[in-house]
């Protein structure tokens, strides 16, 4: 069976590519691990290199720092060889990039758009450089002009919209400093929420001026000076709680000319001081010195322009260094004909396929558990709540997570499968493994007949092709580079770049195929100040802003507040609700930006939980092979999935007399490396060259500092001759069928019952699965005789953590008691009754837990009461049951069966319907079913008589009362939640909470279970006599 069509193309491709000359080729023959030899010859090859203007122009706008340091190194006599080796390393690690990279980088290469047909490529020298301010530039700028306190009276302010609130205090999370190499941990500022900072910031909610917001508060507090509300007000603003509207929210384009805006807003040339007016002056000459930049087809006025601008901010502020920021726009022609776009869409079906992660991550596996059970399925959450550290919290692996990342990792039967083809590749001798739609099939994870399939995923690829010609004669080949989170995008942050035309198209990627599906698109603020650089992304057509920490402006357009989010769940699958509309929001960080570490925890969140159990799209794992020295080449089709990829560490380059060279080509000829690689270490990727000396030392550099490097193997040889230099393709797609998901019917959470005051008691038996029946059938019904009156009714059920299949398994016994006085003495006789337990081997210990109702999932008020009913007379059934198998001999999954469809036949109008419900619920399945447990089902199942086929087992009436009684409140409950909902919808719940108790959690035990319970009901449906037949009988 081939692997299923998942994904179709958008019409639209991102082309990347270097912008190297031809003429810039790193000079050969420098040894930089020889001292001597850089000291001779050091300046001299920097010079040779330092003396291209376009070298100059590219490294001086990546680096200025380098660029200075160059300059001086160049100017005096004897410069240190350190020193020399040093710059020498990063210029060549620059040109070696330039030459061999296709990421978008300053002046070193650009972005162009592709069109659809016969192939060409044509790349031209009249690139467009777009610069702006830099982020960094620009915050601290920002800070000094936003410290004058009689311009922030004319300034707007907002509420940061993230502030939490944690015993009396205020908190709001702060970026780093300017200048940071890394965000670090998460910092945070706090406030004593008075009554006046809590009116404040109530005020706040939506944009006012500052001199507004002083005259409410004074007027809501006569009885405080006006010099004190003002200083209160600007500590606010200081500590970051209010924001000013100096700040650009990140969907504006040109961040400069927001400054430039807001201060003219705040009349700054009519009333403010002369430093600041001069500073509005200065800055608009910038501005206009950087539209000028922007549009001019000139490139050397454009230079004098850029350096004209740049010496203008570093007088201004001088920041890190860097003052622009610059992205690129190819002059060149790409033409890809549609047989390309399909590669690419068979190479991302293919990756979906092979998802290690197809129900989401463990981390979201884990979270939506927990969010069932504590607030029950339909519960909707709002998400401060939810994730307040009185609710869930963030999922483990989250900054700021209550709960750490798991170390371990289970060895699957994927990792197996991959291993062993692995290891007969490489006994082989075989370069790559070429995958079959067998062994895709062995591959894969999960039924992906089930999955959730992400509404949009973007695709990387680079193109290998000798020509033009030969991609028209489907000569070429596919290579993975890049499959972002499909809540990420490669594209977003050159939608800049993009006319009209394409950034339709991009906007058309993201547009819900369902009118009850809000499109998000996340705004905020990096916790590093200099990412800012990458994620200013402008709105994209048909979709709302979703902003957090920001001053929105006056570029909103219909945002959506976050006070206005919730999260449900339903059995499935997690989702993000408007509140007050009830539609389901879908939001995406329009960017690439790291989400673990750069990205703030709570947009992180917003923008994973909405598909956070769709499958996980991204690179092929490798799962436990991620540690082997070597793997080989992965292909599927004309695509290679993963490339060829070594791990090299320092103790492989070891030698006697210590010569790395040696060493180096030691490792070559063991595991057979070719000469060009691209080095990966972290966010780096640096092709090199081992058969050049130069590449050599930049190599070991690394490997040094390193200790292990991974090493992949780069495009094959002719292979950008289609394009005559580095090359890549990133393409948006959609899916080509996704299936409406409505959220459930949602009801606010239900209180939870803490332990030592309640009406509800939850305890928790822990100890070994195989004796739960015993304590069931013999001991519980006993231990709730002998407290009589205190209980007004009990039920049980097993639990088993499916995600961590090694934490402790346990009985839940939950207790609804008469009055919550009653709670201490009952959880005393159930301490002793526990020891009881212990002391016949049953059990190991007692744990008593909060007790959550659930009306999200079963209704609430009278109907709520009734479902507690079903659930105590269901432990009645699952015990009559359990104690009928173990007398009569008759299999457990049988009876349970029969017992299912007697269920669903109580809980609908009429038998009929209740049994064609269950078979709309319950999968039909395929391959065979045990003959003999399935004729007993039929028969066990069989009605006539009262069920008299179980009736005439041993312990059968006991199970055929027990079938009644639930009968009985199964009614009395369907017709009370049918008030609020349709029942139907909970048969499924009911059905797989009857398997729990009576044969335990074993997913795939209960879907056979499940299609022996269908075939009950369709021979109970074919069996039963026609409406008139029966008519007429009457």
């Amino acid at each position: 069976m081939a692997v299923a069509r998942r994904f179709r193309h958008a019409g639209l491709v991102l082309v990347r590519a270097t912008t190297c000359p031809p003429e810039v080729v790193p000079p050969g023959g420098l040894d930089l691990a020889d001292l001597t030899a850089v000291d001779r010859e050091g300046a001299t090859w920097l010079a040779r290199v330092w003396a291209h203007r376009e070298v100059y122009e590219a490294v001086e706008m990546a680096s200025p720092a380098l660029a200075a340091r160059i300059d001086h190194l160049l100017a005096v006599d004897r410069p240190s060889e350190r020193k020399l080796r040093r710059a020498a390393e990063s210029v060549a690690s620059y040109l070696l990039r330039w030459e061999r990279r296709a990421t978008p980088f300053g002046m070193f290469a650009g972005v162009t758009t592709g069109a659809l047909g016969p192939a060409a490529a044509k790349i031209g020298a009249d690139h467009r450089l777009v610069v702006r301010a830099d982020a960094e530039w620009l915050a601290d700028l920002i800070d000094q002009v936003e410290s004058d306190r009689a311009l922030r009276e004319r300034l707007t302010v907002v509420a940061d919209n993230t502030g939490t609130v944690r015993d009396g205090c205020l908190l709001v999370s702060r970026r780093a400093k300017s200048g940071a190499r890394s965000p670090g941990p998460l910092r945070e500022a706090s406030v004593r929420l008075t009554t006046p900072i809590g009116y404040a910031l109530d005020q706040a909610t939506t944009p006012l001026r500052f001199d507004v917001l002083a005259e409410r508060v004074s007027r809501r507090f006569p009885g405080v000076t006006t010099d004190r509300i003002h200083r209160l007000l600007h500590g606010l603003v200081d500590g970051g709680f209010l924001i000013t509207n100096l700040r650009p929210p990140s969907t504006v384009e040109d961040p400069l000319d927001h400054l430039i805006q807001a201060l003219r807003a705040a009349g700054v040339h009519e009333t403010g001081t002369r430093e600041l007016a001069r500073t509005l002056d200065r800055l608009e000459e910038i501005g206009a010195r950087l539209v000028q930049h922007n549009t001019t087809a000139d490139r050397a006025r454009a230079a004098t322009l850029r350096a004209a601008a740049a010496d203008a901010m570093r007088s201004m502020a001088a920041g890190t260094g860097h003052v622009l920021a610059a992205d690129l726009r190819l002059d060149a022609r790409i033409v890809l004909p549609e047989q390309v776009m399909e590669e690419a869409e068979r190479a991302a079906d293919v990756l979906l396929r092979l998802s290690a992660q197809p129900f989401g991550t463990a981390a979201w596996m884990d979270y939506h558990a927990r969010f069932r059970a504590r607030y029950g399925l339909g519960a909707l959450v709002p998400v401060r709540d939810l994730l307040a550290d009185s609710g869930l919290g963030y999922p483990h692996g989250y900054l700021g997570a209550p709960r750490a990342r798991p170390a371990w990792r289970m060895l699957t039967e994927r990792d197996a499968a991959l291993l062993s083809m692995i290891q007969r590749a490489v006994v082989d001798g075989a370069e790559e493994i070429t995958l079959t739609d067998a062994d895709v099939r062995a591959l894969t994870v999960g039924d992906h007949t089930r999955v959730v399939v992400p509404p949009r995923v973007e695709l990387g690829v680079a193109l290998h092709a000798t020509s033009p010609e030969a991609i028209d004669r489907g000569d070429f080949e596919l290579q993975v580079v890049a499959a972002p989170r499909a809540h990420t995008s490669m594209i977003g942050r050159f939608a800049h770049l993009l006319d009209e035309a394409d950034r339709a198209r991009l906007a058309r990627t993201y547009a819900p195929g369902d009118g009850e599906v809000v499109a998000a698109q996340l705004s905020f603020s990096p916790r590093r100040p200099h990412n800012d650089n990458v994620v200013r992304v402008p709105p994209h057509a048909g979709t709302v802003a979703l902003s957090l920490a920001e001053h929105p402006g006056g570029h909103g357009h219909g945002g959506i507040d976050l006070e206005d989010l919730a999260v449900t769940a339903d059995a499935d699958q997690l989702y993000l609700v408007q509140r007050s509309t009830g539609r389901r929001v879908v939001a995406h960080s329009p960017h690439a930006l790291d989400t673990t570490v750069q990205t703030p925890p709570l947009a992180r969140f917003l923008a994973e939980v909405a598909d956070a159990r769709s499958v996980v799209f991204g690179p092929v794992d490798l799962g436990a092979a991620r540690t082997l020295p070597y793997v080989p080449r992965l292909r599927y089709r004309r695509t290679v999935l993963s490339p060829a990829r070594w791990l090299l560490t320092s103790g492989d380059l070891a030698t006697v007399h210590g010569d790395q060279d040696a060493g180096l080509r030691g490792w070559r000829d063991r595991w057979k490396v070719p000469a060009r690689l691209v080095l990966c270490q972290a966010e780096l990727r640096l092709p090199v060259n081992l058969d050049q000396p130069l590449d050599r030392r930049l190599l070991c550099a690394h490997l040094e500092k390193a200790g292990q490097i991974e090493l992949r193997e780069d495009a094959p040889p002719g292979g950008l001759g289609w394009v005559g230099r580095a090359a890549e393709l990133v393409i948006p797609m959609v899916a080509t069928a996704a299936p409406p998901r409505r959220p459930p019917i949602t009801a606010p959470p239900g209180p939870v019952h803490q332990p030592g005051d309640a009406v509800l008691l939850r305890a928790h038996l822990v100890g070994n699965p195989a004796w739960f029946d015993a304590i069931l059938t013999r001991h519980l019904p006993t231990l709730v005789g002998e407290l009589g009156a205190p209980i007004r009714r009990w039920w049980a059920g097993r639990h088993r953590d499916l995600i961590r299949l090694e934490a402790d398994q346990y009985l839940v016994v939950l207790l609804r008691l008469t009055d919550r006085c009653r709670y201490g003495p009952v959880a005393a006789r159930l301490a002793a009754f526990t020891d009881d337990l212990r002391a016949r081997g049953l059990t190991e210990q007692l744990m008593l837990a909060p007790a959550a109702e659930h009306p999200g999932r079963y209704g609430h008020g009278p109907a709520l009461e009734a479902a507690e009913e079903v659930f105590a007379t269901d432990t009645a059934a699952a015990i009559a049951q359990i104690t009928m198998v173990e007398v009569a001999g008759v299999p457990g999954q049988a009876v349970a069966a029969a017992s299912m469809a007697q269920l669903a036949a109580a809980f609908a109008a009429d038998p009929a319907s209740g049994h064609r419900a269950l078979t709309r619920h319950l999968e039909q399945g395929s391959g065979p079913l045990d003959r003999e447990v399935r004729d007993q089902a039929l028969h066990l199942a069989d009605p006539t008589s009262d069920f008299a086929a179980v009736r005439a087992l041993p312990g059968g009436e006991a199970v055929a009362a027990a079938w009644r009684s639930r009968a009985t409140a199964l009614a009395t409950y369907h017709r009370l939640l049918a008030r609020q909902r349709d029942p139907a919808e909970l048969l499924a719940t009911l059905l797989h909470e009857h398997h729990v108790r009576a044969l335990g959690p074993d997913p795939a035990h209960e879907v056979t279970t499940g299609r022996l319970a269908r075939a009950a009901a369709l021979r109970t449906l074919a069996t039963a006599p026609a409406p008139a037949a029966a008519e007429g009988a009457r």
